[in-house]
């Protein structure tokens, strides 16, 4: 197959793409921000590719037991029987291997068009005959020891490339997020030397002049590092179908203790490297100060994330109350139905929500719980607060942390605090819709970017945030509110008791909150500046032009 009418695309790769609330391709922040570029592309008839993995989703959903336990049970997504399609032509489905020494793997593939220009791929290795540790790769994301993350490394990589090739389609840039799809400069380099007879160095430095970096993150869970050793051994049959040493495909990314680090190899084999954000940016020169920075703060795609009612510009103050109101009813709904437990929707409703780690503190809010349930259950002025986050399969931890949380929330705060399990897009929908207050809590200069307040914003929702990532760049004043990061509880329980609560309480003789529902409009129109629009633009801009 190839892409009707689309000429020189970029092509996008990822290790995740949130692209539908059932595809368990995802595990956060990451995978919802590419697919979001993916369906800015679309919108745009903006030519680009998008290559990612065809996860199982083992241990992909979050339930948690009547005694507070979190278990993962599998995803029951079928993709022969979804709206992915096998990538075929001439009527046979597309088959790429990968061949080893003693080993050959068969890839397949699976898209989605999303427009005619914009079309996304899915890898797999669950194909019958391949070796049972290839087939077991495709089981969920981000699991297995070494060699597995490096097989799923080189399949995303030197898979996807060998893809595009057979389906004749010729990228004119390779845009990798994170250091994950970094292999792939090793077939674009063989296919140089094949087809256009170059060198291997003259093949290298075509393809680092066609390659663009993001980093997503600088904590150490997505900026991985390998023993040297270990990559050695996958490198060598690349290594050895081009002719060159293995040493050729992988020193620049051997750091000075001699193991191999993916985000110092993505920094070398790229032209130009990009930031999430202006203070990621900041983070990542300081980091990494050699390499030129340039920045592009994330965005949302509002046609997914943001009402469509809230766009409309000439909503009066009932408008958006009653519009808010009604929103705040589906995520009582919602809340109801993954857990049994309701409230009163007309309670001041306070929302934690993001991928569980220990950086993000989502326990800093219980500091003081008798502070906090004084807060919550001021029978004048209540509040529901509300929690939702997955843990990582790579953080263990994580789990202790959602069982405490829900112990407490049991006991202590019970009436006024629900953990939401399963938190994925479809939650994520109703949170930051439903919600009047989006909580951050980051430790500072750890969070790249962060977009779910984004979401949150655009609906209305207001912003209670720790200045990181993007928040840096918003003057907060009349719009949300800011904590302060060397005391960070005590700034939530201080601005609940002294802005946040009165301001919400605060109606006029119509039973309005009009100065809430300035802040509200406030935070709609600043919306405007987070969208995946802007962030595309920018793109073209500093990373896909010459």
């Amino acid at each position: 197959m190839k892409l009707p009418g689309v000429k020189d695309p970029v092509a996008y790769f990822c290790a995740e793409f949130a692209i539908d609330n059932e595809l368990p391709t995802y595990s956060g922040g990451l995978g919802v921000l590419a697919a979001d570029i993916m369906n800015e592309a679309a919108l745009e008839h903006y030519p680009m590719v998008g290559v990612g993995i065809l996860y199982k989703g083992k241990e992909f959903l979050q339930h948690i037991t009547g005694l507070g336990r979190e278990e993962q049970k599998d995803s029951e997504f079928d993709h022969d029987t979804s709206f992915l399609r096998p990538t075929t032509h001439q009527g046979k489905q597309v088959t790429i291997t990968l061949e080893f020494e003693t080993t050959k793997v068969v890839v397949k593939s699976y898209h989605i068009r999303l427009s005619d220009n914009t079309i996304l791929f899915f890898l797999s290795t669950d194909v019958d005959g391949n070796p049972p540790e290839w087939i077991s790769d495709m089981d969920a994301l981000y699991r297995g020891d070494t060699d597995s993350q490096i097989r799923q490394q080189i399949l995303l990589g030197v898979g996807g490339i060998r893809l595009l090739t057979q389906l004749g389609i010729t990228p004119r840039l390779f845009h990798i997020n994170e250091g994950r799809p970094e292999f792939l400069i090793w077939e674009v380099v063989k296919n140089a030397m094949l087809t256009e007879k170059k060198t291997f160095q003259e093949a290298w430095i075509d393809a680092k002049n066609k390659i663009i970096y993001t980093n997503h993150t600088l904590v150490s869970a997505g900026n991985l590092v390998y023993p040297k050793e270990s990559i050695e051994k996958w490198a060598l049959p690349f290594a050895k179908e081009i002719g060159v040493d293995t040493s050729n495909l992988i020193e620049g990314g051997l750091a000075s203790d001699g193991n191999f680090n993916t985000t110092l190899f993505a920094l070398n084999i790229s032209c130009k490297r990009s930031a999430v954000s202006k203070v990621h940016a900041e983070y990542a020169k300081s980091e990494w100060p050699n390499y030129e920075w340039v920045y592009s703060t994330n965005g949302v795609y509002m046609p997914r994330w943001q009402d469509s009612d809230f766009r409309k510009s000439e909503l009066s103050d009932n408008d958006i109350w009653e519009l808010h109101k009604f929103k705040k009813r589906e995520l009582m709904e919602t809340v109801i139905k993954r857990t049994g437990f309701g409230y009163d929707p007309e309670r001041l409703v306070v929302a934690w929500a993001r991928r569980l780690a220990e950086y993000k503190q989502p326990k800093i809010l219980l500091t003081d719980l008798k502070r906090l349930k004084n807060i919550l259950s001021n029978n004048e002025r209540p509040v529901q607060l509300l929690f939702a986050g997955n843990s990582h399969s790579g953080d263990p931890h994580a789990i202790s942390i959602i069982e405490e949380i829900i112990k407490i929330f049991s006991r202590e705060l019970s009436g006024y605090a629900i953990f939401v399990p399963n938190y994925n897009i479809s939650l994520a929908n109703h949170l930051t819709s439903g919600s009047d207050v989006w909580l951050n809590t980051p430790k500072g200069n750890l969070e790249a970017c962060g977009t779910s307040g984004m979401k949150a914003i655009s609906n209305g929702v207001l912003n209670c945030t720790v200045l990181d990532g993007w928040t840096y760049e918003v003057d907060w004043e009349k719009i949300g509110f800011t904590l302060d990061p060397t005391n960070v509880a005590e700034s939530v329980y201080s601005n609940l008791e002294n802005e946040i609560i009165p301001l919400y309480y605060k109606r006029n003789e119509e039973g309005l909150p009009t100065e809430w529902i300035k802040r509200m409009r406030a935070s709609i129109t600043l919306s405007q500046q987070f969208s995946t629009r802007r962030t595309l633009a920018e793109y073209k801009q500093h990373l896909y032009s010459s």
